[in-house]
Parts: C-alpha cells; sequence; structure tokens
C-alpha cells in the first residue's frame, strides 16, 4: 500500500477552500469546519488500512450493464395525421402559444 502524505487541516486550508467555493465564513465557522474536516479525514483514513493488493479496480459500481440495440428506420406518423390531432396548425406547422419570460 502507498502511504499518502498527511493532510494539515488548519484555519488557512478551511479559509481556501472557503475562498474557493466563495464562502465568506465567520471565525466561528472557520473553527467549526476545521473540526469537522478531521473528522472526516479521519474516519476517512480508516480506508487507508484495508488490505487491497489483490483486488481488481471496481470500473462499475453495479453489476448491471447496458443494453444496447441496433437502430432500425422506421415509417414516422404522417405530417397530415400528426397535424390533424394538433389543436392548431397553420401552414403545415403545429402552433403553439407564444413563450414570453420577463427579465
Amino acid at each position: 500500500m502507498s502511504s499518502s502524505p498527511e493532510i494539515q487541516v488548519d484555519e488557512n486550508l478551511v479559509k481556501k477552500i472557503a475562498s474557493l467555493a466563495r464562502l465568506d465564513l465567520s471565525k466561528e465557522e472557520t473553527e467549526l469546519f476545521v473540526s469537522q474536516f478531521r473528522d472526516i479525514l479521519d474516519y476517512v483514513s480508516v480506508l487507508n488500512e484495508v488490505n487491497t493488493e489483490d483486488i481488481p479496480p471496481a470500473y462499475l459500481s453495479s453489476a448491471n450493464q447496458s443494453v444496447t440495440r441496433e437502430d432500425e428506420i422506421e415509417a414516422s406518423v404522417p405530417t397530415d395525421e400528426f397535424i390533424s390531432n394538433a389543436p392548431q396548425s397553420k401552414d403545415g406547422y403545429v402552433v403553439i402559444p407564444r413563450v414570453h419570460i420577463e427579465q
């Protein structure tokens, strides 16, 4: 197993992360995040103790595989039939209510 460098969690790291996330943290929030980040890293560090030497990488999180099919060209609904089902049409096109968004 490879050993990764220890991450030093302090107020400077939390402030840098907060800056990248465009967060303005108070002094109390910064101290809280220092404590929480340390707890999270301690919890995740347990994974470093797991022996994964003979375990193949898991490329998929699920054993399900995608089922593919060949593309087949099929006849479409005739335009006249489609237009006849539209509530309103004009010159072979379906007319829809105007969508206007105020800005």
